[in-house]
């Protein structure tokens, strides 16, 4: 009876040991799961930070000056900040009470500059020290996007909601009509390597080629946010919406397409036309993104 009474005990000894075993177990192993999330979120967050945020109410349009490298311009409703240092620290300029949804600036003119928006056409001859609005005879007044040739700064390209993308050869003020097929919901415009080849970015409208001056318009991808075209590297940068959000270019005219690896829903995006390695990005919670990289980290390093 007595060896009896040793055996359960020993049983339940064994048993109690055993729980504890499996219980340490456990959690050694969680413990290292999340020894690995918070390693991979870390190795992450190293890569990707951004440099500065902007408290505006809205964020829409961003671009670099072509004769100061560290430079840059950001639009939003109220004007035009601009920064300094690559966009780490941010002020006003003497464009404001402006609803700057759009910025224009050409490779054959780096002191002529444009601002574009709801009831807003301004013209810069200084490179963005002083601002001029430009009268025109355009149809309406709520310029959704807004691009200049590469080759010329006075040809430029308006999309005016309502009525379509219009094309001015003086520099905004006599405009005739481009194109009058394009979505409704154009928010962005990019000229490609000739002012024969133009995009359109239509949010959940998509993404839109021409090949012959505005024709006719092929769609080459879907749900596209900002864009903008680097003539110098050939590359097509976009921002998409949904459930892949984020940054991508194309080498292709966008038959093919590349993830930068930065996620997210952004808004406006500018590559340095005098460093194509430089990229600013700001999303829609404001924080500015920039890359000196081509898009490999996203640190400013």
């Amino acid at each position: 009876m007595k060896k009896k009474k040793e055996r359960i005990e020993r049983r339940k000894r064994q048993q109690i040991q055993t729980r504890w075993l499996i219980i340490a177990g456990m959690t050694l192993a969680l413990s290292a799961a999340l020894w690995l999330v918070l390693a991979n979120k870390q190795n992450s967050d190293s890569k990707v930070r951004p440099i500065s945020r902007f408290n505006t109410q809205d964020f829409h349009s961003l671009a670099f000056s072509l004769t100061e490298p560290e430079t840059i311009f950001f639009g939003h409703h109220g004007g035009l900040l601009v920064s300094r240092n690559g966009g780490k620290d941010w002020e006003s300029t003497t464009l404001t009470n402006a609803d700057a949804m759009a910025l224009g600036i050409s490779l054959s003119n780096p002191q002529m500059m444009y601002a574009a928006g709801h009831d807003v056409f301004f013209k810069s001859i200084d490179g963005g020290k002083s601002w001029d609005s430009v009268s025109t005879n355009l149809p309406g007044s709520d310029i959704h996007g807004f691009a200049v040739a590469t080759e010329n700064e006075n040809h430029v390209f308006a999309h005016v909601v309502g009525f379509g993308i219009f094309e001015s050869e003086d520099g905004g003020n006599t405009w005739k009509l481009f194109s009058d097929t394009v979505p409704s919901s154009t928010f962005n415009l990019a000229v490609g390597k000739d002012s024969q080849t133009l995009y359109v970015a239509a949010g959940d409208a998509g993404l839109l080629q021409s090949l012959d001056g505005g024709k006719t318009w092929v769609p080459i991808g879907e749900s596209t946010l900002a864009l903008t075209y680097v003539p110098a590297s050939n590359r097509l940068y976009i921002t998409t919406l949904g459930s892949s959000a984020g940054l991508y270019y194309s080498e292709d005219g966008g038959q093919t397409w590349t993830s930068l690896g930065l996620n997210g829903t952004f808004l406006a995006i500018a590559v340095s036309p005098l460093d194509v390695n430089h990229i600013i990005v700001v999303n829609d919670e404001g924080e500015v993104f920039a890359s000196r990289d081509a898009g490999s980290s996203w640190t400013d390093k």
